[in-house]
């Protein structure tokens, strides 16, 4: 006779293989979240060496953005102001040449009419070390880097 509290020795096994199967999805799911992060650590989706920010005659930005960079080539090094807005109204571009020893901070090449209205401009034709942050949203405001596709008829 079995007494009230006592199970029979079939459903022990079958809590027992539950127990187990609910440890085995747990661990598979640690162990993927462990992989997924540790891939997400190594993937780099900043700016790259290479990198083109073109900024195009007509296109529309937001007028309150600015960002202050150094313009190492001027002597004595100065700073001067990055305004969207401004590099859009006359067209230009940014080139990354190349990232530097200082963590996310990269060298660029400007090309263009100008980067800001007044003293703060930088130029038509200078080379700016910007912080990757700024750089990344820079990319945003012009809609990533590159250069837009054409195609060409008979091509």
């Amino acid at each position: 006779m079995r007494g009230p509290g006592r199970r029979r020795p079939q459903a022990v096994i079958g809590d027992l293989g539950g127990t187990a199967l609910l440890g085995f999805v747990i661990g598979a799911l640690l162990a993927s979240s462990v992989a997924f992060v540790a891939t997400a650590r190594t993937i780099d989706l900043g700016p790259k060496v290479g990198d083109i920010l073109v900024f195009r005659p007509g296109h529309r930005m937001t007028s309150d953005w600015e960002f202050t960079v150094a313009a190492p080539t001027r002597q004595p090094v100065a700073s001067c102001v990055l305004k969207p807005d401004v590099m859009t109204s006359g067209g230009g571009s940014l080139v990354v040449e190349r990232q530097l020893a200082a963590p996310r901070t990269y060298q660029v090449h400007w090309a263009g009419l100008r980067t800001s209205d007044g003293v703060a401009d930088c130029g038509h034709n200078m080379e700016l070390v910007v912080s990757g942050p700024d750089l990344q949203l820079l990319t945003n405001a012009v809609g990533g880097a590159g250069v837009e596709r054409k195609s060409f008829p008979g091509f």
